[in-house]
């Protein structure tokens, strides 16, 4: 209509776009339009690894050198006493020292986890470096369970697509009502994120939004005007607002422009309004009196709001979820016990049929 003249100007969620420019004269800018996105909130971290985090991994090697020179320094003094106390020398030398290294490995799992051993100690250096590995690890115990129970107490999240490089990364799904959304976008562009971003966008009709909108499974377009409104969340309902979360930058911006003939008489006179316009401070109080007049500012603080996390949750139950990690490590436990002790069944058969044919023999 603004190419065949039957309007002076067109008006609306127009941006810099250079094929409009090739046929048709753009005015001064009106505003700032970006596009972001509602993305799916962040869930709290519940995995099989939970009883593994309340030590990184260069604390978890330094506890696993710490139990391996407790065991070696248990062997050590066992196989001294042994030899220097007793004075066991000759063919059982190579049966002592695994005994000593059975001793030692077994010593440090039950001292650990706070259990006592029934060996009866004879020599002082066994009973010292018995003290000190029980010192060390009863500290190591109490701040393994410190920090377990302040995971299991205190909520942790997982990272949320709440960027543009994170909703990149996350290869999350984001919709519109229309591929205007991604018009802007120059397909040359070398950002290879805004590209990547472009391939995961998909148009939907308004109703299957809405019903998106409550799986958590993709992200969902607005407008964020110049003053900080947000627009396009018609299609989104209520209900869903408490799932999504607001993104913490914008996908890209552009200027709005309105388009108007080529060589029309009134463009420099027009510019001129607009530039007062804004220097007036009209812009921000129109923007401001349109959302008072036509959107829910409950629902604008809402999502506004859901930009940043709430963390004040309250108490929160444990639930099974909370133990599936140390259920796990039981299981497995149980699992080797069962093997262990299916071995030994095995090994005790074996030596009894050894044993009756060796008297058969006789």
């Amino acid at each position: 209509m603004v190419m065949d003249r039957r309007n002076d100007f067109g008006i609306g969620g127009m941006y810099l776009w250079l094929e409009a420019y090739q046929t048709l004269d753009m005015t001064h800018f009106l505003g700032r339009s970006a596009v972001t996105c509602l993305v799916p909130s962040p869930s709290r971290r519940i995995n099989w690894a939970l009883p593994l985090q309340p030590f990184q991994a260069m604390l978890w090697l330094s506890v696993m050198i710490c139990l391996l020179m407790e065991s070696l320094a248990l062997a050590i003094a066992r196989r001294f006493e042994v030899t220097m106390v007793t004075g066991e020398t000759g063919s059982g030398r190579w049966q002592s020292w695994t005994k000593s290294i059975q001793f030692a490995c077994v010593s440090t799992l039950k001292l650990f986890v706070n259990q006592s051993t029934s060996y009866i100690t004879v020599s002082y250096t066994l009973r010292t470096i018995l003290l000190a590995s029980y010192m060390i690890d009863i500290i190591l115990t109490t701040l393994y369970g410190g920090g377990l129970a302040a995971i299991l107490t205190l909520p942790s999240f997982e990272e949320a697509a709440d960027s543009r490089q994170r909703l990149y990364q996350h290869k999350l799904t984001w919709t519109g009502t229309s591929q205007v959304w991604i018009t802007t976008i120059d397909s040359k562009s070398a950002d290879p994120v805004l590209m990547g971003l472009m391939s995961q966008f998909r148009v939907y009709e308004a109703s299957k939004i809405a019903s998106y909108s409550r799986s958590e499974e993709m992200a969902f377009v607005l407008e964020r005007v110049q003053f900080g409104h947000l627009a396009n969340s018609e299609p989104i309902p209520n209900d869903a607002l408490n799932r999504l979360k607001l993104m913490v930058d914008d996908i890209y911006f552009s200027l709005t422009v309105a388009y108007v003939p080529r060589l029309w008489p009134f463009l420099n006179v027009y510019n001129d309004y607009i530039l007062a316009w804004h220097s007036s401070g009209f812009d921000k109080y129109w923007e401001w009196k349109i959302a008072a007049d036509y959107m829910s500012a409950h629902r604008q603080n809402r999502m506004l709001g859901s930009q940043k996390l709430n963390l004040n949750l309250g108490p929160v139950k444990l639930g099974l979820d909370n133990f599936i990690g140390l259920i796990m490590l039981w299981l497995m436990g149980m699992v080797c016990s069962l093997l262990a002790f299916m071995a030994e069944l095995w090994c005790i058969s074996g030596q009894k049929n050894l044993s009756k044919q060796s008297n058969n023999q006789n």
